[in-house]
């Protein structure tokens, strides 16, 4: 058998060796997370979608999010908790790895407005830490992370 021969011949059966060993050691890549704002304007856009939702705001600061709702209507008590939980619902079905807040208290609501245009002109959450103390005491609804090896941590 000539040298080129015996060449071409374990060059193929390198790249074979490479190809069948290489394929069957890869791990599948993880989807990257998203940005904090690619997470919020997910939120927000499905958060409008609620029926009675007129405009939401969300801000996600570390692990949670809080999302502020601006109702169509004036509706009763019931009718807003009921619309903040659908909007809760949701947004823990899109992003279960977080904390989730939803409020429709007007000030709170001015608060999340507040922090979030902050945060988009590109000052760092960590210079509204107060404020953000202050939007989590707001929120009255908040749902728990759920960890996918446990299940849900809690509602409170």
């Amino acid at each position: 058998m000539s040298r080129k021969k015996l060449f071409i011949l374990i060059t193929l059966l390198i790249g074979v060796c490479m190809v069948i060993g290489g394929c069957s050691s890869q791990k599948p890549a993880k989807p990257m997370p998203g940005t904090p704002k690619e997470t919020a304007n997910l939120v927000e856009t499905e958060a409008g979608k609620v029926e009675g939702v007129n405009k939401a705001t969300a801000l996600v600061a570390d692990r949670t999010i809080y999302v502020g709702l601006e109702l169509k209507d004036n509706y009763s008590e019931q009718q807003s908790t009921s619309i903040v939980q659908s909007v809760m619902d949701r947004t823990a079905y899109l992003e279960p790895g977080f904390n989730i807040g939803v409020t429709s208290d007007a000030n709170t609501v001015g608060k999340i407005k507040d922090v979030a245009m902050g945060f988009s002109q590109g000052n760092p959450l960590s210079n509204y830490s107060n404020e953000i103390m202050h939007i989590d005491q707001g929120i009255k609804l908040k749902k728990a992370a759920i960890d996918p090896q446990v299940g849900p941590t809690g509602i409170h």
